[in-house]
């Protein structure tokens, strides 16, 4: 299977000012998969060659713009733009139904195409057209976020989405081959509901997956995101790269990075 990273930046201001892109994350198997495109995914899959019309599934984990901005123009590419009724919506409950004053993030009409909408809460397991997937708990400012595995043949793809750290968070990768982790600041600098470099460091002493990957970066990551993982690396022992904007994981008996030149 193949990962594909259509941005590696996060936040507010990193997606204002698109100093890094924010179209989230791709995840081709026998599946395709796009999970949280926020703004740019449909023109960053232009640039990266990826036809959007192949898209099986759409996953948002929660209702801020920088996960679901161009969640409806998913739906729209993988129904064939609205002419036929096929593909899998699957996201938080904010994402899906809409809590209090959050979401839903697609319109009446965009989810009356969608064959199959999904709720996903911490700890659910589901079968998303053929696709094994859990939704893992999260600490965020969206209390229905959610994180997610994905049961690839290959081995398990895990996503923190937007989470603080809590005790007991990293049980819930412990299966994973490849860790996809948001990281919006560098070294001990952390903020509310969200990962800070030191928080990796202590999720991968207790995790070991073959891959950890940091991502979602916000405007202090920028130009030093190379620099905290080789540091998480130093401190851990786990391999761990920083993503970068259309960087392509082939996950197989190896695991090869590359990242794809596009203007």
């Amino acid at each position: 299977m193949e990962i594909i990273f259509l941005g590696s930046g996060g936040g507010r201001w990193t997606t204002l000012t698109q100093k890094l892109r924010t179209g989230g994350i791709r995840l081709h198997a026998e599946k395709r998969v796009h999970v949280d495109p926020g703004p740019g995914a449909i023109v960053n899959l232009a640039l990266a060659g990826i036809n959007a019309l192949r898209t099986d599934a759409v996953f948002v984990t929660h209702s801020h713009p920088d996960h679901y901005n161009d969640a409806e123009i998913m739906v729209e590419a993988m129904t064939r733009g609205m002419r036929t009724t096929r593909g899998v919506f699957a996201g938080s409950k904010s994402a899906v139904v809409g809590v209090k004053d959050i979401g839903p993030v697609l319109s009446q009409y965009h989810a009356s195409k969608v064959a199959k909408l999904v709720t996903l809460e911490p700890g659910m397991h589901a079968s998303v057209d053929g696709l094994r997937v859990k939704a893992l708990p999260t600490k965020h400012s969206d209390p229905t976020n959610v994180g997610l595995s994905f049961a690839f043949e290959e081995g398990i793809v895990a996503y923190t989405s937007d989470t603080e750290y809590f005790p007991g968070l990293e049980a819930n990768y412990a299966d994973a081959r490849v860790l996809i982790i948001n990281v919006i600041r560098p070294a001990n600098k952390r903020i509310p509901w969200h990962l800070c470099t030191e928080d990796v460091i202590k999720i991968l002493h207790e995790v070991k997956p073959e891959l950890a990957i940091l991502n979602h970066f916000g405007m202090t990551m920028i130009g030093i995101a190379e620099r905290e993982a080789k540091h998480v690396t130093k401190k851990t022992g786990v391999k761990t790269i920083a993503a970068r904007d259309f960087m392509r994981i082939v996950v197989d008996k190896e695991i090869e990075v590359s990242t794809q030149e596009v203007r």
